[in-house]
């Protein structure tokens, strides 16, 4: 497959030579080989060089199914960067069932304003922003998003990456056979790439930000944990998730990587024999296999995703994230203000839907909210379940009435409440700062549109994902085409390029955003991003309903809180 590849964009890279003037070709040189772009405009015509579906690790297939990113073997000729590279192969988004993508799908793109002439740079090397999509660990590429929003000023250099997903990317034997994590082992193969290969792009190795939303975002607090990551950043910025996020966090993954296998009539006393048979099998029925694990709607929908690998001579993560030293590095994390319209958006346009939650609650609740196997004592799951419905509803059923209620809960424990836990914990160990928002400003467009049975989730509220659409370009939203939603695309790209140039994000003169105090007791220190596009500075107690959730008996909760600091929100 490797060399088909190559030998396919050689003869296309010929092909397209002929259809136009080599000299206008963009072409730049790495370590693998030499690499003919293109170019994009942004949204006001900037032309930026565009160099796509570049291989930064040897393709994961056959042997290297389930193995660590392996390097890039060197190629003959001229490589086509103007084609993306697949999307890592997994169940589509949209219907879980479909399967897409390929395993050969560990490549990058880089859009940069500017390359190196003869070896020099005018102005110096540019600022670095490597951009990590979101999508559970189970879905989404690189290629979803692009630079037409935040280069249209700025000059930096923009990656974005993709990296295994699924069973192919976090499945573990839980020894040295698979220890696990190789989806977040992708990503520091790519940013090792970055680190010696990105000078030829006219970026700085010695300035490079990652970023990323939901998955994204927890990837980027791995990275600021994990021991293989050290040295790779300087700077982080999270959107709307967080390595303390339930659905980041895989438990049980050991078992979950037997019952895969059985279902596919593979052995699974020995770890060797477990993993050798999985190879043999077609990806497409691993990929599918992962349905078997959702018992509800498809929930709960990170079935494999990042654990501790308890051996091993390179661990990402050989602990649990609070039990690890942090790199100590400037950081933004933020959450929107109906964060869980994704996935809520899917649940409350549906009549038949919510019948079946306020008639099953007990049943759905532990899937739905993802405490399943989380819960200290598992005689008390109804319970918990109960307690949270009653926190949330009173004496209210779930219904179209309630609709907001649902919003606000799934918000709370699947965004708001770990993302200001892993920012308040930073901030208390890092003599960097740490900067939060909440993004509350809702446009025309919203990733909620995408999933509601109308097709529009206007009047629903901001959704998960909705502020990302602003600094960069996404697939399901185009802000630029409404007049007063352009007006926030420069603010919020200023908000990234000042943090990313000088560790400190820039909105206006007059407004004063302070870092998170570094007494976690202390009410959470943010800018609130308003429906007028003002940012307007807050301190809030207890963003996420905080002490609720921490005062269950979940085992995801590291802090204890006592449940006597908690009072019921059934007036939500």
């Amino acid at each position: 497959m490797w060399t088909t590849t190559i030998k396919w964009s050689v003869v296309f890279f010929f092909a397209l030579a002929q259809a136009q003037n080599l000299t206008t070709t963009p072409r730049v040189r790495v370590e693998s080989g030499e690499l003919a772009g293109g170019f994009v405009k942004t949204i006001n015509g900037r032309q930026v060089y565009s160099f796509v579906g570049i291989p930064y690790a040897s393709p994961p297939v056959h042997k290297h199914r389930f193995k660590e990113p392996q390097p890039v073997k060197p190629w003959v000729g001229v490589w086509n960067a103007t084609i993306p590279g697949s999307d890592c192969i997994g169940l589509l988004h949209k219907d879980q069932i479909s399967v897409i993508g390929q395993e050969d799908c560990l490549y990058l793109n880089v859009y940069t304003p500017k390359l190196p002439q003869n070896g020099l740079l005018n102005g110096g090397l540019m600022d670095v922003v490597v951009y990590i999509h979101g999508g559970a660990f189970q879905f989404g590429s690189g290629s979803q998003y692009g630079p037409e929003y935040f280069l249209d000023s700025e000059d930096m250099v923009l990656v974005f990456i993709n990296y295994r997903l699924g069973p192919f990317g976090f499945a573990s034997s839980g020894d040295d056979i698979l220890p696990g994590n190789n989806g977040l082992k992708d990503q520091v193969a790519a940013l090792k790439w970055i680190q010696r290969n990105i000078v030829s792009f006219g970026g700085n190795p010695g300035s490079v930000t990652i970023a990323g939303m939901s998955a994204g975002a927890a990837s980027v607090n791995y990275h600021m944990v994990s021991p293989m990551s050290m040295g790779l950043f300087n700077k982080a910025i999270g959107m709307s998730g967080s390595a303390h996020c339930h659905w980041a966090y895989s438990e049980n993954i050991v078992e979950k990587t037997k019952q895969l296998a059985e279902f596919l009539g593979c052995p699974t006393y020995y770890s060797k024999d477990t993993i050798k048979c999985l190879r043999s099998r077609p990806a497409v029925a691993i990929a599918e296999s992962v349905k078997n694990f959702m018992p509800w709607r498809f929930n709960p929908f990170t079935v494999f995703g990042p654990s501790v690998e308890p051996t091993g001579a390179d661990r990402f993560l050989p602990d649990k994230p609070e039990n690890l030293p942090i790199q100590d590095v400037p950081a933004i994390f933020s959450v929107t203000q109906e964060d869980g319209l994704y996935p809520a958006a899917e649940l409350i346009t549906y009549d038949e839907v919510l019948v079946e939650m306020e008639t099953k609650w007990s049943e759905i609740a532990p899937f739905l909210l993802d405490y399943n196997y989380t819960i200290a004592d598992e005689t008390r799951r109804q319970e918990i379940a109960q307690t949270v419905k009653s926190f949330y509803f009173g004496n209210n059923t779930i219904s179209a009435a309630t609709k907001d209620q649902i919003v606000q809960m799934l918000s709370d424990r699947m965004f708001k409440e770990p993302v200001v836990r892993f920012s308040k914990h930073l901030a208390s160990k890092n003599t960097s700062p740490v900067y939060f928002y909440e993004f509350a400003y809702r446009g025309r467009d919203s990733l909620s549109n995408k999933y509601t049975k109308s097709g529009t989730s206007q009047g629903l509220g901001v959704a998960h994902g909705d502020d990302t659409m602003y600094i960069i370009q996404t697939k399901y939203g185009r802000p630029h085409e409404v007049i007063e939603d352009a007006k926030l695309i420069p603010i919020m790209v200023n908000v990234w390029s000042s943090f990313i140039k000088t560790g400190n994000p820039n909105i206006n003169n007059t407004t004063s955003w302070l870092p998170v105090s570094k007494n976690p007791a202390d009410p959470l220190k943010l800018v609130k991003i308003t429906q007028n596009q003002t940012f307007e500075p807050m301190e809030l107690p207890n963003l996420g309903n905080s002490a609720f959730w921490r005062s269950l008996p979940l085992s995801d909760f590291p802090i204890a809180v006592s449940p006597d600091s908690v009072t019921s929100h059934a007036e939500l």
